[in-house]
């Protein structure tokens, strides 16, 4: 016999990558695995300096970025991602700068 999870059941990955020289993003979500999310947030970045630096499951994440910090953030809804990101940034001028959500 042979049992698999149902298709509701299973969590989804997406990801963020940013290119700082470049000043691009990408972004991706809804994937099966967090290798897949990786790969297609890198190629929608689309730069040689693109790294991946938010892999999440289920939810959100989110970047906010100020004047000299980066954060990071994952919630299970783009505003608690985004408000977890920016309590990392954590200074005057932070803002949110990128954020994705898996549709479950």
């Amino acid at each position: 016999m042979v049992w698999s999870w149902p298709a509701q059941a299973q969590e989804l990955f997406g990801a963020i990558a940013l290119g700082r020289k470049s000043d691009r993003f990408g972004y991706s979500y809804d994937w099966q695995n967090p290798t897949q999310a990786n790969q297609k947030a890198l190629r929608e970045c689309g730069s040689p300096d693109c790294q991946v630096v938010l892999t999440f499951h289920g939810g959100c994440g989110a970047v906010a970025e100020g004047p000299s910090r980066t954060g990071l953030g994952t919630g299970k809804t783009r505003s608690l991602a985004e408000q977890a990101a920016l309590q990392v940034c954590n200074e005057p001028g932070c803002r949110v700068t990128v954020w994705a959500c898996n549709s479950r």
